[in-house]
């Protein structure tokens, strides 16, 4: 039977069951309590050099700065930056407060969306499903970076303009009034200029408005006027976006245009690891047993087996479509909303080593993975175990997500130290000779040629110092307790050693490598383990220090062939 305009009542949902400023009120204090111990954590690596723009740049060369020299057009994200900075300044809480507010936002539109998906399929509970599905978003530790690390603002932003365009789309479906197809372009065009993500709006936007007319047997006019007002406008303006980013950079694709091109293996193999990373918690195994996983979904018959069952998936959902219930139908939307979603991370590098660390990249995935987690649940005939099930499956997801925040804690607690503890170097040259870059995948300070940490330091501490300050080298943290020892050979020839194994040297976001500057030379003998840095000018020139413990220790350089630690 074909349905019409105004058969529902879009502004409002059923009033049974929990209100909606409920279920906000109740993400917003999950979110805020589980991520507490990280509110002061975030201000690391593109989140400082953002900020240092900030400071350093005129407002419109800020807005049109493309941030670590990628090529995007981010200038609606550079806007909306310099107002909640010029807002908050760099007050952590204000800016941990806007992100958990902003990533509660996003849930709580999916819950919107979904629940008004569900409630128009004619699905039982479905606000209660709606509801499982983002309580499972909210704990999962997949969203952490995208909810500590302040340069994932655009994740965030970039997310909630999608959920907006289709929840217009949404609205239009019941009255067709042109303002919601005014309100989508003005916010896509936004979009267009703030994250990458927008390409996917397009499609989602066709595949809501294609369910509406073939599922839920909606008018054909009201379809044809979605695609006419909404999907074409859209197509159009990403086409337009395409000409300026050709015209300003000579690229068609965006901030990871060298990245594109892979062998089809290579893009075969993330949607299964994902799988692995996500639905299993991957990142939570030790190294030997991820890297065996990896190897295992990316071998010619661990890709033969997983593409094998998503071609029977797929094929048993479109051979049963038109005699699938309605709960079954609204399963297949979001299960092509999760393909749409997985597509746009294929050229992505995948993240096969360390915590946290390219998380951002499923954040929006992440939102659709976990509400079809929760419809599929629903299946399981008595309720109680269905929540059951939710509940354990939850406990899992919050206690990763409780680990990693206290992760975030403590990487903070060192980078503060170091900031703040810094011996007075007088008028010498100062040469940082092991710098975190990370604990276990949590960004730190790391180590770049023109000085990360001088600039952290002046932009946290308000301290100006005129000397030179060197980041030699970074490594990865275990524990705050890490760090490395020395030994001084003669008077310009220093070598530092870490102190644990397999935690690697950083330099410049890469593997640590040998180079030259004015003041030294370095020699990079064991990326794994130790190098030889000589100095080019007579030892009392230089401060030179090295972390330990968590604090900064000064090299002797009067004790020769002893281990300093």
């Amino acid at each position: 039977m074909t349905q019409t305009a105004g058969q529902n009542d879009s502004l409002s949902l059923p009033k049974t069951g929990i209100r909606n400023s409920w279920v906000f009120a109740i993400l917003w204090l999950l979110t805020f309590v589980i991520y507490l111990p990280a509110a002061k954590a975030g201000w690391v690596i593109d989140a400082a050099g953002w900020l240092h723009n900030i400071r350093s740049l005129s407002f419109w060369h800020y807005i049109n700065n493309s941030q670590s020299g990628i090529n995007s057009l981010y200038q609606f994200t550079q806007f909306t930056t310099y107002i909640f900075y010029r807002l908050f300044n760099a007050n952590p809480y204000a800016w941990h407060t806007l992100q958990v507010t902003m990533h509660v936002v996003n849930a709580f539109l999916v819950y919107l969306l979904c629940s008004r998906l569900f409630r128009d399929s004619g699905i039982k509970n479905g606000k209660n499903i709606a509801l499982w599905g983002v309580a499972l978003y909210t704990v999962c530790p997949h969203i952490s970076e995208v909810i500590v690390w302040e340069a994932s603002f655009h994740y965030l932003q970039g997310f909630m303009l999608i959920l907006a365009i289709l929840l217009c789309v949404q609205q239009f479906q019941y009255r067709q009034q042109i303002k919601y197809a005014w309100v989508a372009g003005i916010v896509f065009f936004c979009s267009t200029y703030s994250l990458e993500i927008f390409y996917l709006t397009p499609w989602f936007v066709l595949t809501l408005a294609l369910y509406y007319r073939m599922a839920l047997g909606y008018d054909k006019r009201i379809f044809k006027k979605t695609l006419l007002w909404f999907f074409v406008p859209q197509l159009i303006m990403f086409a337009l976006h395409i000409v300026v980013l050709l015209t300003v950079y000579g690229g068609h694709f965006a901030h990871i245009a060298e990245n594109v091109v892979k062998p089809i293996s290579v893009y075969l193999n993330r949607p299964p690891r994902y799988v692995f990373h996500i639905f299993f918690f991957g990142r939570f195994f030790s190294f030997e047993t991820r890297h065996y996983v990896y190897k295992l979904v990316s071998s010619t018959k661990g890709l033969m087996l997983f593409y094998t069952l998503f071609i029977l998936v797929c094929g048993y959902l479109i051979s049963q479509i038109k005699r699938m219930g309605m709960k079954g139908k609204a399963g297949v939307l979001l299960f092509v909303w999760v393909i749409i979603c997985m597509v746009i991370l294929l050229p992505i590098e995948f993240p096969e080593m360390l915590l946290v660390f390219y998380d951002r990249y499923t954040y929006f995935l992440d939102a659709f993975i976990y509400m079809l987690l929760a419809l599929l649940v629903s299946y399981i005939p008595h309720q109680k175990i269905s929540l059951f099930f939710v509940t354990v499956y939850g406990i899992i997801n919050l206690y990763f997500t409780v680990q990693l925040n206290l992760q975030w804690k403590r990487s903070t607690y060192v980078d503060n130290r170091l900031l703040n503890e810094l011996p007075d170097p007088g008028n010498k040259t100062v040469i940082l000779l092991n710098i975190p870059e990370n604990m276990n995948g949590i960004p730190m300070i790391g180590a770049q040629p023109d000085g990360e940490y001088k600039m952290m330091l002046e932009l946290f501490t308000n301290k100006h110092l005129p000397n030179k300050i060197y980041d030699a080298q970074s490594f990865n943290m275990v524990t705050k307790e890490d760090g490395a020892h020395v030994n001084v050979m003669n008077d310009s020839v220093i070598q530092v050693t870490l102190n644990q194994w397999g935690t690697w040297w950083w330099y410049e976001g890469h593997g640590g490598r040998g180079y030259e500057n004015d003041d030294y030379k370095l020699n990079m003998a064991d990326i794994g383990h130790w190098y030889k840095i000589t100095l080019k000018h007579p030892a009392d020139n230089y401060l030179l220090l090295f972390e330990a413990g968590s604090a900064w220790k000064t090299v002797d350089m009067s004790k020769k062939n002893v281990e300093q630690d």
